[in-house]
């Protein structure tokens, strides 16, 4: 199931709107009814306070959702800089006012009067009243002015929900990141099984000034040849360069040597870049080649087989996870960007999709 951050990325249009009063807030915390049978201070209260306080965001908090578009199945969730930055806004904006009923066009004379985010879950007021308020949380209070409007929220409402508009941001769950890692690390297999070790060899100039290097153990003809620089190796430009050892090589194309002397006339001959002397076996390569590939594919279905019966018991844990989801509202009403009308893929049929792309590789 994908999951979503809802983020505020325009300030200007975006943000909390309203806060509805609901039968199953999605949030899962209850508000408490602040009335004479319930007192926050020790001045003696004669008329009720009509004031229902609870907290309307958490974060971290996964919200299970369906598109009504394209039905699919999803959680969002907030980050406790997004409610932060959302609770000011809300207030900035003057919509402590705007309250409803069930996210209904049954607006309620409702206004929050207190606002704040919890920083200490011990010292915090919320401690008073035994509300489960994590570090980051957003808690309100509303006073209800109507009489008939606070019984219907006595008899229906049990906690907050919001209304608003954000966007929002696609959180890689840890299957995907797991699927991502594998993929990335057969990858690495593979190419290292036909990976072309390489030993550099180092050699200083006259002056010492310029470290080259080269690929081979002695510098040849035909053979590349770079500079050693603090950002790496970079290929020799066009030029003489005089070793400490007298020897002289020649580039006459960027990075490639094109003539070696030195200051002797009984100098050896120039080393010409090797040239095999027999051609190995095709068939005894392909043999080498095939032996290899069969042992890399014994080892990944091992380890295809053991992924797969993992993701297969996730799925179908993740099956009745949906089943009991489908039965709790999501009543945390958020307006967002439009989705893509792709159709969601599961994790196991991700997983199933390497495991045939790496096979077709190897085949």
């Amino acid at each position: 199931m994908k999951l979503y951050e809802l983020i505020l990325s325009d300030e200007e249009v975006q943000g909390i709107d309203a806060i509805s009063v609901v039968g199953s807030p999605a949030m899962e915390s209850q508000f408490i009814m602040l009335s004479e049978e319930k007192k926050v201070s020790f001045a003696k209260i004669d008329n009720e306070k009509q004031i229902l306080l609870g907290v309307a965001m958490i974060p971290e908090k996964k919200i299970y959702r369906v598109d009504p578009d394209t039905n699919e199945e999803f959680n969002v969730f907030f980050s406790k800089e997004t409610i932060k930055r959302a609770s000011e806004l809300y207030l900035k904006k003057g919509n402590q006012s705007n309250a409803n009923l069930e996210h209904s066009k049954l607006a309620l004379s409702g206004t929050i009067v207190e606002s704040w985010i919890v920083e200490d879950t011990q010292k915090d007021k919320t401690a008073l009243y035994g509300i489960d308020a994590p570090v980051g949380s957003w808690v309100v209070a509303m006073k209800i002015e109507d009489k008939e409007q606070w019984k219907l929220c006595k008899e229906n409402g049990t906690g907050f929900s919001i209304e608003g508009m954000f966007n929002e941001k696609v959180i890689l769950n840890k299957v995907d990141m797991d699927l991502k890692q594998l993929k990335d690390e057969l990858v690495s297999e593979f190419k290292a099984m036909f990976a072309k070790e390489v030993k550099l060899a180092e050699w200083k100039t006259e002056d010492g000034s310029i470290t080259l290097v080269t690929e081979t153990e002695v510098p040849a003809i035909g053979g590349t040849i770079s500079i050693m620089t603090p950002d790496g190796n970079v290929p020799a430009p066009i030029g003489d360069y005089i070793l400490n050892d007298g020897t002289t090589i020649s580039v006459a194309e960027v990075g490639i040597i094109g003539e070696l002397s030195t200051k002797t006339e009984e100098q050896a001959p120039v080393e010409e870049m090797a040239t095999p002397t027999s051609i190995p076996d095709v068939a005894e390569l392909k043999n080498a080649i095939s032996s290899m590939l069969i042992k890399f594919n014994e080892d990944l279905n091992v380890r295809f087989t053991a992924i797969e019966t993992k993701l297969s018991a996730q799925e179908e844990e993740s099956k009745a996870l949906k089943t009991e989801l489908s039965s709790t509202p999501a009543v945390t009403k958020t307006t967002v960007a439009p989705k893509s009308e792709n159709t969601e893929v599961s994790a196991l049929e991700r997983f199933r999709e390497i495991k045939k792309n790496m096979h077709q590789i190897i085949n």
